[in-house]
């Protein structure tokens, strides 16, 4: 946001060197991007030489100028009323001018026989006057100097305001922060009507407004101006306005801009005649503020017809919008040379409606920056009779008076905060002296009343961002600065590092799939709900929640599913030409099904109070591998997922994972399951089938798997015990066993640990094969068989005899045969 240092001045005394006042933005919390001159780049020449250009018919010469350096520079100019020896401003290639789109360059004329580089400049094209016939003589100056020093042109900060701060997206905002950083009053614009610029008739018998939406609408002000001759603004409005980056249009657009920039509320201005005769002639309008209906349009001032939703804000006449409420007017009644009386209008319009429609057709306006930012109701008719008596001003006519005020849904007032200058220095970490906290509050526009220690503060109609004492502290801290908070030490010693054990368990889970070949991704919640239904995982079966205010058309809806997220990151790293990826996510789901209540008054400012449950954020982990291979790289990987989610399984809860082969929605039959642990089903791993593979746009095999921990982290992990480096040397067997196909892998290996004893440290199903030689419906199984004693060394006839009995115990319940 452009602020000029001119305007500024008109609201306080900020004689401050520029530096300073910079300094003093940013010390309160104001970034400043960029410090910009008007006309920067621009300096002082001296003419040297006029001489004819044959070709010209229209009296344009060569001109020889002095600019400061070792050789004159030559150019082309039109201007008549130049002469050697005068001083001119003088642009080089590369200055920025006011209203240029780009930095001025050398030019090639008369069919490439002359070059210009730069210009002579005119008070116009300087931005410092409406003169444009000839060029600015200067009366002193020397070459080559800055022509902002001779001039004293303005200076424009590009700042940078927080969104808590509408407040200060204006000039009087910025000046208010200045002044009170330097402890100088404030001079408010004048916001009252003279009684010499008010008519006798009231502006309610000219026009009248109805809101059938007062959510969208809390407040609605206007006033009617009658007898206006619109023409040029005087060169100082015009001069503020090319600073800032606007371009001057007539006096009475000029004013609706100047006041916007200057109070920081929006207004807009509508033909009444038009209006009039849009509604069929008679002596008052209605305007109707509502919501947009089905196949209603509008075409804009910019003279784009855009088709409105229907949860668009709109001014209507006669049953039709003429005007997007809160971004930009329609044209059918906008203001032009031939208007003699206006309607103005300054209302105050529910932020997110306005966010919303702003997004959606991709306008933004000063207009809708500010109100989406939301806006105190008290400004509103502020700015309305500001601009009234401006518009009288400039371009004659009188006002109505008695405005149409229109407030069916006041904003609840603000309350008092109340604190204690103990607790003020306690919270900002030195004594603070409850005098010098009140001075700055004042000075930032506050109302204090002080009791011994305890002040109560009352904050100013512009800054609702002021609910809490912690919100006052800031308020102070800014204002005394926060150079004034001391450099100490931590006063306690920092904590040891907690056990794994007692890490918490995102550390721990990340730790585990990065140790596991993944890295990790961090795809957006949102998404579309059509894509969730591709490959819904745990979400299966519930609807994705739409959001309000969609931030695009692909993030309309929150995910149920971490799955569909990843498997568009694998699809992105194809298309980069990254085969084999493997990542993971940890993250939370959204499922209504499962809402959750809050306590009332839960957070700081207790604005909670009263709102609906909030949808389960189960917290969930995902893994999706793309293999580069076939179908036994595929099985592979497959049963890499399912080590890994068995292993967290155990380490968070102490269960055992057991698996359910399933058909689940977007996964391969056959090659698909349900994860269970203590009779809940708190997962699933699986292969992509080729329809979810196509949709995802994915070549080759994808392996998924997703695993619900908040419930594994509510059972309690093991607790950790040191255990320490084996003594002894460990026994391997392999053991290779053939079983029906019907036989799952991890009741087996429940046997296997059953029957292994207290010897058996570890098992490992190894591989899976099936095919002829394994017989008719049958498939063959390799587990890797680890036996230790924590006492000796076993010898191999020991692990034998304890292989023999996991031989028979398979044998007996999975009806297993040993491989030959």
């Amino acid at each position: 946001m452009k602020i000029s240092l001119e305007w500024l001045r008109e609201y306080a005394e900020l004689d401050a060197p520029v530096d300073e006042l910079v300094r003093a933005l940013v010390d309160t919390g104001t970034e400043v991007d960029r410090v910009e001159r008007a006309a920067e780049g621009a300096i002082v020449a001296r003419v040297l030489e006029l001489s004819p250009i044959p070709e010209s018919t229209r009296g344009v010469r060569l001109a020889d100028i002095d600019a400061g350096a070792a050789e004159p520079v030559r150019l082309v100019t039109g201007a008549p009323n130049v002469k050697a020896g005068d001083l001119v401003g003088y642009g080089p290639p590369g200055t920025v001018l006011p209203g240029f789109p780009e930095p001025l360059g050398v030019r090639s004329m008369f069919g490439g026989r002359y070059s210009s580089p730069g210009m002579l400049l005119s008070a116009a094209e300087l931005g410092i006057g409406a003169d444009a016939s000839g060029l600015l003589i200067l009366e002193r100056g020397r070459p080559g100097q800055p022509l902002h020093e001779v001039l004293g042109l303005d200076v424009v900060l590009d700042v940078e305001v927080t969104t808590n701060r509408p407040d200060c997206m204006c000039h009087l905002g910025i000046a208010r922060e200045l002044a009170a950083a330097l402890a100088e009053p404030i001079r408010e614009p004048s916001t009252d009507l003279p009684e010499g610029l008010l008519s006798a008739t009231a502006s309610a018998q000219r026009a009248g407004v109805q809101i059938d939406d007062p959510v969208g609408c809390p407040r609605f002000t206007a006033l009617v101006i009658e007898g206006v001759t619109p023409g040029e603004s005087p060169d100082w409005l015009q001069r503020r306005l090319r600073a800032i980056g606007l371009r001057p249009i007539s006096s009475l657009v000029d004013v609706t801009n100047y006041v916007t920039h200057e109070l920081g509320h929006p207004l807009h201005a509508f033909d009444l005649d038009r209006l009039t005769a849009l509604e069929g002639g008679g002596r008052a309008v209605t305007l109707t503020v509502r919501r947009a209906r089905p196949g209603e349009s509008l075409e804009c001032l910019d003279g784009v017809t855009r088709p409105l939703h229907a949860g668009d804000m709109v001014i209507a006449s006669a049953g039709v919008p003429v005007s997007l409420a809160g971004i930009i007017g329609g044209a059918a009644t906008a203001i032009g040379d031939t208007t003699r009386t206006v309607l103005l209008e300054a209302a105050n319009w529910e932020p997110t409606a306005i966010r919303a429609t702003s997004r959606r057709l991709g306008i933004r306006t000063d207009a809708s920056a500010l109100y989406d930012k939301g806006l105190p109701d008290e400004l509103a008719p502020l700015a309305l009779r500001r601009a009234a008596g401006l518009i009288a001003d400039l371009a004659g006519g009188h006002v109505l008076r008695d405005p149409v005020d229109e407030h069916p849904a006041p904003l609840p007032p603000l309350q008092p905060v109340e604190l204690t200058g103990a607790w003020l220095g306690g919270f900002l970490g030195y004594p603070v002296d409850v005098h010098d906290a009140s001075t700055v509050l004042v000075h930032l526009g506050f109302s204090i009343e002080q009791e011994g220690d305890r002040l109560t503060v009352h904050p100013p109609y512009f800054r609702r961002d002021v609910r809490i004492r912690e919100d006052v502290a800031e308020e102070v801290g800014r204002g005394l600065g926060y150079g004034r908070l001391p450099s100490t030490l931590p006063g306690h010693r920092t904590p040891v590092r907690q056990l794994a054990a007692e890490d918490p368990i995102e550390e721990r889970v990340r730790d585990v799939c990065v140790g596991a070949g993944f890295d990790e991704a961090l795809p957006y919640v949102f998404g579309r709900p059509e894509v969730a239904g591709w490959l819904p995982g745990l979400g299966d079966g519930r609807a994705p929640m739409a959001l309000l205010n969609p931030l695009s058309d692909d993030w309309t809806h929150l995910r149920v599913s971490l799955l569909p997220g990843l498997c568009q990151v694998l699809a992105l790293n194809q298309s980069r030409g990254v085969p084999g990826a493997a990542v993971f996510e940890l993250g939370c789901a959204f499922w209504e099904g499962e809402r959750v209540g809050q306590a009332p008054g839960s957070t700081p400012d207790g604005m909670d109070a009263g709102l609906p449950p909030l949808p389960a954020e189960p917290l969930l982990l995902a893994v999706a591998r793309h293999v580069d291979g076939d179908a036994a790289a595929a099985a592979a990987a497959l049963r890499h997922a399912q080590s890994l989610l068995a292993w967290l399984i155990r380490d968070l809860s102490g269960e055992a994972a057991e698996t359910e082969p399933a058909a689940i929605a977007g996964l391969r039959p056959g090659r698909a399951a349900w994860i269970r642990a203590g009779g809940a089903r708190i997962g699933l791993v699986g292969e992509l089938d080729a329809t979810a593979a196509e949709r995802f746009e994915l070549r080759g095999r994808v392996v998924v798997a997703e695993l619900r921990l908040d419930g594994l982290a509510s059972a309690g992990r093991r607790p950790q015990r040191y255990r320490p480096v084996p003594r002894f040397p460990a026994v391997t067997h392999d053991l290779s066993v053939t079983v029906p196909s019907r036989e799952r892998a991890g009741d087996a290996l429940a046997v296997v640990r059953e029957a292994g004893g207290a010897l058996l440290e570890s098992v490992e199903l190894r591989d899976e094969f099936r095919g002829q030689k394994m017989g008719e419906g049958r498939k063959g199984w390799t587990f890797r068989l680890t036996f230790r004693s924590p006492e000796r060394t076993l010898t191999s006839e020991e692990a034998q005899e304890w292989q023999e009995a996991i031989v028979a115990a398979l044998h007996a319940r999975c009806e297993a045969e040993l491989r030959a």
